[in-house]
């Protein structure tokens, strides 16, 4: 039961710790911006409205 609640506990947080950031610009700007901080960019082709 401990075992499980820890386990439970530490994927919360650790997806908490990753968040998205909605970059409002060009493909080329936010794939400039990622690749000056080092991270990674999530596209997404599906947008209602």
């Amino acid at each position: 039961m401990k075992k499980g609640f820890l386990a439970v506990t530490a994927l919360l947080l650790a997806s908490s710790a990753f968040g998205q950031i909605y970059f409002q610009g060009t493909l080329d700007q936010a794939m400039a911006k990622a690749k000056a901080e080092k991270k990674l960019v999530l596209i997404d082709f599906f947008s209602p409205g």
